[in-house]
């Protein structure tokens, strides 16, 4: 018995790569470009928000609630319209990094990283919580922490889409 050709294996890989840089880079990228936007919007109904307000959100929280959202709402949409399943597993490798990351290293940046960050400090709450900020020239969270979130959320979004069109036709075939 043979496997699929290597052509389809090959389209299979490209469809994940696509899926893994839109889904973790691609949102990364596109954050700030759309909370400016919406800055900007916001600004010509009312009182225009401190510069300060952009990089809060954007990089001021360790939950990165921007990037987690516009991920979300990006990897329903493809997944509504596309229906790739590679889009479910993007996950897996920011995850590996991440858990590569509580494991091995303390810090990715210990040149920029002050020393009262890097010891004594759970990892945890380095990489998930207050500990590493952006503000402290620590940047292992939106390095680390931040692709493994957006792909996380993507893959919901995927799969929020799989099952709400799944229902969907399920409903169509029973009427």
């Amino acid at each position: 018995m043979t496997g699929p050709p290597a052509s389809s294996k090959a389209k299979r890989l490209l469809v994940f790569l696509f899926h893994q840089i839109i889904g973790t880079w691609g949102v990364i990228a596109v954050a700030p470009l759309l909370t400016a936007l919406g800055f900007d919007l916001a600004r010509t109904i009312g009182p225009a928000f401190p510069i300060g307000q952009l990089y809060w959100l954007l990089t001021g929280t360790p939950f990165f609630p921007v990037q987690v959202t516009i991920a979300l709402i990006l990897g329903w949409l493809l997944g509504w319209w596309l229906h790739h399943r590679s889009m479910l597993w993007i996950w897996v490798l920011p995850a590996l990094i991440l858990c590569l990351a509580l494991i091995a290293v303390p810090t990715l940046t210990p040149e920029l990283t002050p020393m009262r960050l890097q010891s004594g400090q759970p990892r945890l709450l380095h990489y998930f919580g207050w500990g590493c900020q952006p503000e402290n020239h620590c940047i292992d969270q939106i390095v680390v922490t931040l692709p493994f979130y957006a792909s996380i959320a993507y893959s919901l979004g995927a799969l929020l889409a799989d099952r709400l069109s799944a229902k969907k036709a399920k409903s169509l075939a029973g009427a």
